[in-house]
């Protein structure tokens, strides 16, 4: 099971996912200092921050197990394994939402996100994705205005990713100035 202990995994294999509202734990301090921030579980967002680990990205995650942030499910297809998900990192505590759309006038579409994004989230970046349909295709968008943007182009079908800041984060914090608490290999701030 990738460096967990059965311990580990029986408790993870708990967790369903994680409180919105939790500051996630530090990771142990590595040689480069830099600093990981991901979502955690399969419904919310826990910002977990952690510097480098000796071996690689290194965090706790907010069920206190060593390495990747990861929730653990019961396999899908074999009822004799578990299925272990890890969490994406980066410098920011963000959300993402995704979707399909598709243009049917030749002109454009609007897409509309949940109604609490604009409470939730800032300084959106959009992606679109054109599916192939025998004509190569290009879609450009607006600006997320009232939780709703417009993709423009021919007719066709397309995926749509939406990345938002969520929270800001100190993601170099220095030791004089924080509060490590935990014990043992469960650290965080």
């Amino acid at each position: 099971m990738s460096g967990y202990s059965r311990d580990a995994i029986q408790h993870l294999g708990r967790q369903r996912c994680c409180d919105i509202r939790t500051q996630g734990p530090i990771g142990p301090a590595g040689p480069t200092g830099q600093a990981a921030i991901g979502p955690a579980g399969d419904t919310g967002y826990t910002g977990s921050q952690g510097p480098t680990g000796p071996t690689g990205r290194s965090c706790i995650g907010p069920t206190g197990a060593v390495g990747p942030k990861s929730f653990i499910i019961d396999h899908p297809d074999d009822p004799r394994k578990y299925l272990v998900h890890v969490c994406l990192e980066g410098p920011e505590a963000a959300v993402y939402y995704r979707g399909k759309g598709e243009i049917t006038n030749n002109d454009s579409i609007v897409i509309h996100l949940p109604d609490y994004v604009k409470n939730l989230a800032s300084d959106f970046t959009i992606q679109i994705t054109a599916l192939y349909d025998g004509v190569v295709k290009a879609y450009n968008f607006d600006e997320i205005q009232n939780n709703s943007f417009t993709v423009y182009g021919v007719n066709g079908k397309f995926h749509w990713l939406v990345i938002g800041k969520r929270l800001d984060v100190e993601v170099e914090p220095y030791k004089k100035d924080v509060v490590v608490k935990g014990d043992g290999p469960y650290l965080w701030i």
